[in-house]
């Protein structure tokens, strides 16, 4: 795809700390326009992304970081659906999405239970023994809850396992996978996931997995949702980037045109602070409001944004 580049910086200011591997609040990124086409440029360096300065030059240049792949295909797609002044969501169905809880606490689950979720996915900054310690306790008051437990690889595999040795078999029931436990590796996750008695979810390493994880988190900002003729998974959970709600929303079109069905994580706007794009994403709850206009939507917001030109 050629043409003209153009960018626009934004800032999201989070309520709090987001997961184990930063303490950034403000999250620095750039929407993206290259000819009738959208998207969004957000980088984690922490989960091993280039700098945004470095995912700019190559996007103005050689296009070798995946997350700039992405970032091209995104506008692609929207490019497309804006020329022919349709949405990509026409005719399709988002699937449903658990509740991603900024900290660990009966006034924070209430919340949102309050919005209509029954899955919960919780960032764990500890090494697993607090953090299961804190899951085991809150759903002895709410066992109609399920669970999704994030580590993003900081957590031990002797105190997860230690912790879970106290677990009954329907305790364990309320968990719906433990994500990235500890660093990937086969043999050492399938140890865990047999000991343990929980589905291991693979997010960091997912493009690697052959078949030692029960669940695949797919981020399509970064990685396109794998064939399952190729891989041998049984499910495959779509998430947001945590990034700018057009982000959010490339991620909500890839799961919807692939027909995911699996509840999955799309509704992450509600952790940082509103604007005229979060508003139109509309209260967090399950179910994804598709925002109105063609292509990814955001009509108005996005034409009246301050741009400048991108040059190699």
């Amino acid at each position: 795809m050629k043409g003209d580049l153009w960018v626009s910086r934004y800032a999201l200011e989070a309520g709090g700390r987001l997961n184990s591997r930063t303490d950034r609040v403000v999250l620095r990124g750039a929407l993206v326009r290259l000819g009738a086409g959208f998207g969004c440029l957000h980088p984690w360096p922490e989960l091993g992304d280039p700098a945004l300065e470095e995912c700019l030059a190559d996007l103005a240049g050689a296009r070798r970081h995946r997350l700039v792949q992405r970032t091209v295909a995104c506008l692609e797609a929207d490019a497309a659906a804006r020329i022919e002044e349709r949405s990509l969501f026409a005719g399709l169905s988002v699937p449903e999405s658990h509740a991603t809880l900024p900290e660990l606490s009966e006034t924070v689950l209430m919340k949102a239970l309050e919005r209509g979720f029954s899955r919960v996915k919780v960032k764990s900054h500890m090494a697993g023994e607090e953090t299961l310690g804190e899951v085991r306790r809150l759903s002895v008051r709410w066992p109609l809850v399920r669970w999704r437990i994030d580590f993003n690889e900081g957590g031990r595999g002797e105190a997860i396992l230690r912790e879970l040795a106290k677990w009954t078999v329907e305790e364990k029931q309320v968990i719906d996978f433990l994500e990235d436990p500890v660093p990937y590796h086969g043999r050492a996750w399938e140890v865990l996931a047999r000991e343990g008695g929980l589905p291991l979810a693979n997010d960091r390493w997912m493009e690697c997995d052959r078949g030692e994880s029960a669940v695949l988190v797919v981020k399509p900002a970064v990685n396109e949702l794998i064939d399952r003729g190729c891989v041998k998974v049984a499910q495959q959970v779509v998430t947001s980037y945590m990034d700018h709600p057009v982000g959010q929303a490339f991620a909500a079109w890839e799961a919807a045109r692939a027909g995911v069905k699996t509840v999955c994580g799309l509704q992450t706007h509600g952790l940082f602070k509103p604007d005229a794009f979060t508003e139109m994403l509309g209260e967090v709850g399950p179910t994804f409001r598709v925002p109105e206009g063609t292509g990814l939507g955001f009509d108005d917001l996005l034409e009246k944004l301050p741009w400048k030109r991108l040059t190699s």
